[in-house]
């Protein structure tokens, strides 16, 4: 049966790619970001399947609700909703030199967006009595690291949100669950803001068992497999796909 899938941040890294996994289920894939998700529509439209894109600030309050009005009243409920926006902010800076403004671009690109979004989802999902939201934490939710103290926190806020929400909602057919990718070869790992060491990825593909970084197509099968009918005994699931981070 073909459903509503809203993933948010596809227009580049593992958005795009859980975008282009889920369309070959025959889904309509709404690709949400801050920008025009032009590449992720074109790449699935010219795999056969069926993509629009949204362009909202998803730390925005207003901007979601107007968002989530636009897309139920033009395509229908939302059927899955997969959190994956966020931002690792200015890195790495010790916790000294960063400032209000680090903590809130951060904590709104990866906290308030999941929270929103899901605010504005479970209303209709509550409704239906059924409806799935995959939330993309981090493996630094779990093991710490020296220059994203910040990012690690909101990660961690995450997993928790995750697992709180997902015991509150399963009494309305609703499942909820995250996924928790390690280092993932996509511009998150490269600076946006402040300056990175220029052997950042040998760092990073270092710290897995697999000395490698991941590929985004990784981490969306799995995503997709948390979101599809085949994990439905799944509630609160926090899943590692790290390339054994935290077991090595």
């Amino acid at each position: 049966m073909k459903k509503n899938v809203i993933v948010t941040g596809a227009a580049s890294g593992i958005g795009q790619a859980i975008a282009l996994r889920a369309a070959r289920e025959d889904h309509l894939i709404i690709a949400v970001d801050i920008r025009e998700s032009t590449e992720t529509v074109e790449k699935i439209s010219s795999e056969g399947g069926t993509a629009i894109s949204c362009v909202c600030d998803l730390r925005n309050d207003r901007s979601v609700v107007d968002l989530f009005e636009r897309i139920e009243e033009k395509h229908g409920p939302i059927d899955i909703l997969i959190n994956n926006a966020g931002t690792m902010g200015r890195w790495p800076l010790s916790l000294t030199e960063t400032t209000e403004d680090d903590w809130y671009t951060v904590f709104d690109s990866n906290v308030k967006s999941t929270y929103l979004c899901c605010r504005q989802a479970l209303s209709g999902m509550r409704k239906r009595g059924s409806g799935v939201i995959v939330n993309i934490a981090s493996e630094l939710a779990f093991k710490s690291a020296a220059g994203c103290t910040i990012y690690c926190a909101s990660k961690g806020a995450v997993v928790q949100f995750t697992r709180a929400l997902a015991v509150e909602e399963a009494p309305n057919g609703i499942r909820i669950n995250a996924v928790c990718p390690g280092p993932i070869d996509t511009g998150l790992l490269l600076q946006t803001v402040g300056q990175v060491p220029e052997d950042n990825d040998v760092q990073s593909s270092s710290q897995t068992a697999l000395k490698r970084l991941g590929k985004p197509e990784e981490i969306a099968e799995v995503v997709w497999f948390a979101a599809s009918d085949a994990a439905s005994y799944m509630i609160g699931s926090i899943i590692m796909a790290d390339g054994g981070v935290l077991a090595s």
